[in-house]
């Protein structure tokens, strides 16, 4: 991770992971399996990492496909056929890091950006 891609959070605190969704889809995303909520083309979520948290935590950014119609909304977190996971990464957990996920349902991206 380069200093352009994470800024380091103030002593003594942990860091933040935020997302923007440059996507044809609504996305979302998960610090160490903790969802945060759906969120449409064009907006930003920041989450902060839970305090006292050391090392790493696995960033996991997933689009909406709408490919299985099941009748009824189902977010992220409870699963389901009409989410895919983009990519999982680790970021550290006293930084502050910053990605951007793009692209369409059928050809997802993901990049780490400056925060």
């Amino acid at each position: 991770m380069t200093s352009a891609s994470a800024a380091s959070a103030a002593d003594g605190e942990t860091g933040s992971v935020k997302v923007c969704n440059r996507g044809a889809y609504v996305a979302d995303f998960a610090v160490n399996n903790k969802w945060v909520s759906a969120f449409p083309v064009g907006q930003c979520k920041t989450a902060k990492i839970e305090p006292g948290t050391t090392g790493e935590v696995d960033v996991t950014m997933s689009k909406y496909t709408g490919f299985w119609w099941t009748g009824f909304w189902r977010t992220a977190a409870e699963g389901g056929p009409n989410w895919s996971t983009i990519n999982t990464r680790k970021a550290p957990a006293n930084q502050d890091t910053c990605y951007e996920v793009g692209g369409t349902t059928f050809y997802a991206w993901e990049t780490t950006t400056a925060c």
